[in-house]
């Protein structure tokens, strides 16, 4: 098991006291947070940045993230794209080799009219069409990633047409890009319709990973956020999902991705050492 640290985990510090306490706690990678990048860039060169980085002894294994806009004016997928081209531009500074993209999707998903089996199959048939229209645009943005070496891994339930494993494979199929693949985070995994078995779907497409647990909450009432807690502190079966990962070709690396509000309060050093010594606990043999 390789772990990395999310910078969502340590949202209220800022970019060098997230790097300085990384490397402090034994981390060597690093889950980049565009956002927190963007921010440093307003008063430091991205030469600073990739320094800083580099000072540090981190490796950057992922950045989070972009979300696609396919349904969006014309205007405002013109920008989504410079976003995105903007994003790369960091990344590839950064030796950054990987995006987690999500995606929007219709205003609402298609319903049926008359739930005949008519109704039903126009129904399905203007999903599909959403998805290939979807598909389409993250094609579009794959093949800029592409000639830098940078790859994209759909972040299922991030998407508002990819609720499950199954579809998100389905959409994979769609975009039909070789530097796309899917990521699989145990939290989003948990919250879908998705079942194991379902994971043979994207088996030897699996390109990264978000790792998390979940409190022993009420599934009604789960927040597939706010519910997360450090691996080992919550109620998911994390050793029987990880080893279908593995079994599904993946052996690379699991960003820690929390939105603990009580933890943000922390200094990002005490989250980081609480985060590692929690994995260790279901991964004694783990890399950091």
């Amino acid at each position: 098991m390789k772990i990395a640290l999310h910078q969502i985990t340590t949202l209220n510090a800022p970019m060098e006291e997230d790097l300085k306490a990384y490397a402090e706690a034994g981390f060597s990678a690093f889950e980049l947070h565009l956002g927190k990048a963007k921010k440093y860039l307003e008063t430091h060169s991205l030469h600073a940045l990739r320094d800083l980085v580099r000072a540090a002894g981190l490796q950057p294994v992922g950045a989070t993230g972009h979300v696609v806009s396919a349904f969006a004016a014309e205007d405002a997928r013109h920008q989504n794209r410079e976003e995105f081209v903007q994003a790369l531009e960091i990344m590839e500074a950064l030796a950054c080799p990987l995006i987690v993209f999500g995606g929007d999707g219709p205003a609402e998903n298609p319903v049926a009219a008359q739930q005949s089996e008519a109704g039903l199959a126009a129904r399905d048939m203007a999903y599909t069409e959403a998805l290939v229209r979807f598909a389409a645009e993250v094609g579009h943005l794959a093949d800029l990633a592409a000639p830098r070496g940078i790859s994209m891994a759909l972040e299922m339930n991030w998407c508002r047409l990819c609720r499950s494993v199954q579809t998100a494979a389905r959409t994979l199929d769609l975009v039909g890009r070789a530097n796309v693949g899917f990521l699989f985070d145990a939290a989003h995994f948990a919250v879908s319709p998705s079942r194991l078995s379902d994971l043979d779907l994207v088996k030897g497409r699996i390109i990264y990973g978000h790792l998390d647990d979940m409190r022993p909450c009420p599934p009604d009432l789960t927040n597939v956020n706010n519910d997360r807690v450090i691996p080992g502190d919550g109620a998911l079966p994390l050793h029987e999902w990880y080893q279908k990962i593995e079994a599904c070709g993946y052996t690379g690396w699991h960003a820690v991705e929390l939105f603990c509000h009580d933890l943000w309060q922390e200094p990002a050093l005490q989250i980081a050492r609480k985060v590692k010594a929690g994995c260790q606990r279901v991964w004694p043999a783990a890399q950091f």
